[in-house]
């Protein structure tokens, strides 16, 4: 049960720090403009990374490069209260990503086959099975052609609607989508490894992690 209510405990906070930084830049962007929207939602941007790492999360390794690239796009936002400045930072940043990678699939390094063994506990001889390799790179090569889609999406609905109206619209489409393709990409993965040598499924890594802990 104590593991039940932890795990509420920490998706409610998620949800939080997802819907809080949306919140404030609408409410601050309304009464007090752009620059203090922009400053509101950076500082909890800034704070609920701090505090997932604290919780452990995977994000701890990245949070330096994290925090520079908010307090940045932050200040640049603030200094030239230029809606289009501070959107199309975020806009390119992900576009960016999408083509990182799959660039580390050009280069046979998948940014997947590299994250998830770190992540999970996956058995040596699944790791070096040439299916893991395959099905790592399909998804990597996935996961950034989804960034680039939704990066000319965002582009998209920012010429059609208000800066209020493009932050709610993105949001609501953004999670379930998100979500949903999230889903979809475990499930193939899933099946998919069955065929690596030790690979039993992700529910058998997760009892192995939980039992090792």
């Amino acid at each position: 049960m104590n593991t039940n209510i932890g795990g509420d405990a920490t998706s409610y906070r998620r949800l939080i720090d997802s819907v809080a930084p949306v919140a404030i830049f609408l409410l601050l962007n309304r009464f007090a403009g752009l620059g203090w929207a922009v400053a509101g939602a950076t500082v909890w941007g800034v704070q609920a990374s701090v505090r997932r790492t604290r919780r452990g999360e995977a994000i701890g390794k990245f949070l330096p490069l994290l925090i520079v690239y908010l307090l940045v796009r932050g200040l640049i936002g603030i200094i030239t209260d230029s809606e289009d400045v501070y959107f199309g930072i975020g806009i390119a940043t992900k576009a960016a990503i999408g083509l990182g990678l799959i660039g580390t699939v050009i280069f046979r390094r998948s940014f997947l086959g590299q994250v998830l063994p770190i992540v999970l506990p996956f058995k040596a001889e699944t790791i070096k099975h040439k299916v893991f390799s395959r099905v790592m790179a399909q998804m990597t090569v996935v996961l950034g052609l989804y960034q680039i889609l939704t990066s000319i999406w965002d582009i998209w609905l920012y010429r059609q609607t208000s800066v209020d109206g493009y932050v709610v619209i993105r949001t609501l489409v953004g999670f379930p989508a998100g979500f949903i393709a999230s889903l979809l990409g475990v499930f193939y993965i899933d099946r998919s490894l069955r065929r690596a040598d030790g690979f039993k499924g992700f529910v058998d890594l997760l009892e192995i992690e939980e039992n090792g802990s």
